[in-house]
């Protein structure tokens, strides 16, 4: 299997391109490949392009496309995350293995007791640092169409928003029986901070009709959480 990159911009068939900063600099100076060497390119709008390196210099590499080939690999339920912000490295574990478990949107949220606080532009910063681990994650997976990613916003304007089966996940509650995802045909899945949610956002989120939900009888970790939810809901329809 060929070496997969991310790059925002059309491909042609049979017409050179020169690929962007990030996967030049990937290509060029990380993995040191080398003219001839055969490569994926996708550009987040459906399926793939086989290709070939025609050039690789210091500052720019030169791509050929060869053929596209409809490979979305999107999950058909859409489940969209909310995700509450999370301390270090652990926030780019969560959107990473969300990214790998199919998410098609990912919502960065401000809670009560969410321990981080981005303004500015730290929070600019932060943006697209997570895009790139989103676009790594898809490069990785073979996820050819990468998952929204907007926020940080407040609960309040999520929950407003939210469509489909609507589901929080909360410690204590009843689990969740596969009948009630049997019919959904999109899925909203909110999990909690690191500090949990408040009993008024609890309140609220009911009151926007989301069903709260437990896996089991652990209290799973802000970044652990998503990953195991979404594997669960996967499993329960089969869908992955």
């Amino acid at each position: 299997m060929s070496r997969r990159f991310f790059d925002d911009q059309p491909f042609t068939q049979d017409q050179p391109v020169a690929l962007g900063v990030g996967p030049s600099h990937h290509i060029a100076k990380v993995l040191r490949m080398n003219p001839g060497d055969e490569l994926t390119l996708f550009n987040g709008q459906g399926g793939e392009w086989s290709a070939v390196l025609e050039s690789v210099g210091k500052k720019s590499v030169t791509a050929r496309p060869l053929a596209f080939h409809e490979r979305d690999r999107t999950a058909p339920v859409p489940v969209t995350l909310g995700l509450p912000l999370i301390k270090g490295d652990r926030m780019d574990y969560a959107l990473q293995k969300a990214t790998e478990l199919g998410v098609a949107a990912i919502r960065v949220l401000d809670t009560e007791r969410t321990e981080v606080r981005l303004k500015g532009e730290r929070a600019v910063k932060k943006a697209d640092h997570w895009w790139q681990v989103v676009i790594s994650a898809c490069e990785q997976c073979g996820l050819n169409r990468p998952p929204a990613l907007d926020g940080p916003l407040p609960l309040k304007d999520f929950l407003a928003d939210a469509g489909g089966l609507a589901l929080i996940a909360h410690p204590g509650e009843a689990p969740l029986g596969a009948a009630a995802l049997r019919d959904a045909t999109a899925v909203t899945l909110l999990t909690g901070p690191e500090g949990g949610f408040s009993d008024p956002e609890l309140a609220a989120a009911r009151a926007a009709g989301f069903l709260p939900f437990a896996l089991g009888e652990r209290v799973l970790r802000a970044e652990t959480a998503p990953v195991a939810l979404l594997a669960s809901l996967w499993a329960g329809r089969l869908l992955l």
